[in-house]
């Protein structure tokens, strides 16, 4: 596809990785491995930090989407042709950015709707630069798109503004199961997936579902900073069931040491902006715990160079995440846990 906007995901990934590339990146990960080809510039360094819940229900109108709206907008009262489809997905984007949802919403449900091969087909979007000779023997940075999926996604958050959550949920599994697509790319894969964790819990939250809000939530419930997830477990639990919760979490907690060592490194720029790079070895490991019904995987907790993962890290950094502390608050409570669906 030549169509810029349909790519507009791709190119906002790619914008979150040049800022990456221009700050410190603090991470400590022995599996997961950048390529030689990463576009990232990473600085290393042993520092865990909890990551903010992202909203992805945002409008954020910019000029070209006011110069498509002008030259374009006689298109929400046509039906898309294998001339204009291209023109009549970019325009349906624009709507729900101007908050111009309900034309929005026309456009893309008459995109779910067709029958015709430009929007019922998948599209896959190789890495490799043009007119590169080489051969590459994997397809880091390849990715799937489908208008159908966008559309879904789209009609997904306009439902969730309007408070319809049965449909906003109903496009969302669409989108997902239906309308797939794929990234090769782990920033890509990734904020797939938090879209969509995030979509699914608002729809969650709105619909009082709370077992489920919690069930997609704590798989990283000790890597965010989010308040949803705690709310829907006051609802869901009184303070002894939660205290109660919690003990068994930690007696459940088991490890996996590691014998051999990690490496991570930090880069680091001096006057005339020489640059160095140090190597910091440590022996980390994986730790899980069975957390309100459902086992979990901990984050790896702070390591300094030569130092050893031991269970009393993981246990401190469970004690010592957000998720926890705000558990243990002294806040009023339900004395019995609320009726959900």
């Amino acid at each position: 596809m030549t169509d810029t906007t349909l790519n507009v995901k791709i190119k906002y990934l790619l914008a979150v990785c040049l800022i990456m590339g221009c700050t410190n990146v603090y991470c400590q990960d022995k599996k997961f491995e950048y390529p030689p080809d990463s576009i990232l510039n990473l600085s290393f360094t042993s520092s865990f930090t909890a990551q903010p819940f992202f909203n992805y229900i945002y409008h954020s109108p910019q000029k070209k989407d006011y110069n498509l709206y002008n030259s374009y907008r006689y298109l929400v009262n046509v039906l898309p042709s294998e001339k204009n489809h291209i023109k009549y997905f970019s325009l349906a984007c624009a709507l729900w950015e101007l908050e111009k949802t309900q034309d929005a919403e026309k456009m893309f449900l008459t995109i779910i709707n067709s029958v015709d091969d430009f929007y019922t087909g998948t599209y896959y979007h190789s890495s490799d630069v043009p007119g590169d000779k080489a051969k590459h023997i994997y397809e880091y940075g390849s990715y799937t798109s489908n208008y159908k999926n966008y559309a879904a996604i789209y009609l997904c958050k306009i439902y969730i503004e309007r408070k319809e959550f049965d449909k906003a949920l109903r496009f969302l599994d669409d989108a997902v199961n239906k309308y797939k697509v794929e990234y090769t790319c782990g920033t890509g894969f990734y904020m797939q997936q938090d879209e969509y964790t995030s979509l699914y819990a608002d729809c969650y939250q709105g619909l009082n579902r709370n077992k489920d809000l919690i069930d997609r939530l704590l798989p990283g419930c000790l890597s965010r900073q989010d308040d949803m997830i705690v709310k829907a477990i006051h609802k869901m639990f009184n303070k002894q069931q939660i205290r109660q919760n919690l003990e068994d979490a930690e007696n459940s907690m088991t490890c996996s040491l590691d014998t051999f060592p990690s490496y991570s490194y930090q880069t680091t720029y001096g006057k005339g902006k020489k640059k160095r790079t140090d190597t910091m070895q440590y022996y980390s490991g994986q730790a899980t715990m069975l957390l309100f019904g459902k086992q979990i995987d901990l984050p790896s907790p702070n390591l300094e160079n030569g130092e050893h993962v031991t269970k009393e890290k993981f246990m401190k950094l469970f004690k010592q995440s957000d998720f926890y502390k705000s558990l243990t608050e002294n806040k009023e409570t339900a004395d019995a846990p609320a009726t959900t669906k």
